[in-house]
């Protein structure tokens, strides 16, 4: 198991440092041009009020606040995978619009006087160290996959390469059932963690009002 999961990180390691570098760079420009980027953050944060909304109506437990970030999680996640085939297009923009998001939170909260990395800290660390991977791997295999389309479609004009390309595509494919289970279950302990640690550790250090920064990403 352990050579197995070795290999897939072997093999997928550029694509997560691509989606590293997307995402760090959306977050760049999220935090150095908030006016340029207000509008778009703005309708990307009324999304994550619609999930807050629903958890609320919900009854707002625990289990519904867990089952809600979860299965939100999951879906963008393979959905970031398997849409990749589309010649990466939808991973490359997921990760340079969460990026965006989290950028643009981090200076809103330090324009108006709270440290953008006590909210860092306190209310995405927590359960990001097991969130954020899980994403930019899932994003990271989606890009994997759309570079394999293009390569595919270029074999029209080199079609010396089937032989390589075919068999970059056998060894994708059989290593992409563990590459889910590998996302889900860093998204279930990351799922976990903020509902429950999150909100206290949040609560704690910047007071009740700020709680609902831990659903922001």
């Amino acid at each position: 198991m352990n050579r197995r999961l070795q290999r897939l990180w072997l093999d997928n390691k550029r694509f997560f440092l691509t989606a590293c570098l997307l995402f760090f760079g959306g977050g760049l420009l999220g935090y150095l041009q908030v006016p340029g980027v207000e509008s778009m953050a703005q309708s990307l944060m009324g999304q994550v009020k619609e999930i807050v909304e629903r958890i609320k109506e919900s009854g707002g437990g625990v289990f519904a606040t867990f089952w809600m970030i979860f299965s939100n999680n999951v879906l963008s996640s393979l959905m970031m995978m398997a849409l990749g085939l589309f010649f990466a297009f939808f991973p490359i923009i997921g990760m340079l619009t969460n990026g965006v998001l989290l950028g643009f939170i981090m200076s809103t909260y330090g324009a108006s006087g709270i440290s953008p990395w006590l909210i860092f800290s306190a209310g995405i660390l927590p359960h990001g160290i097991f969130e954020l991977p899980a994403v930019l791997f899932a994003a990271g295999i989606g890009i994997r996959l759309g570079l394999l389309s293009l390569r595919s479609v270029g074999l029209l004009f080199v079609p010396h390469n089937l032989e390589r390309v075919k068999n970059d595509w056998q060894g994708t494919l059989r290593q992409f059932p563990a590459a889910v289970l590998t996302v889900i279950g860093l998204l279930l302990i990351a799922a976990i963690v903020e509902s429950t640690i999150t909100p206290l550790i949040l609560k704690a250090v910047v007071g009740e009002q700020m709680q609902q920064v831990n659903l922001l990403k």
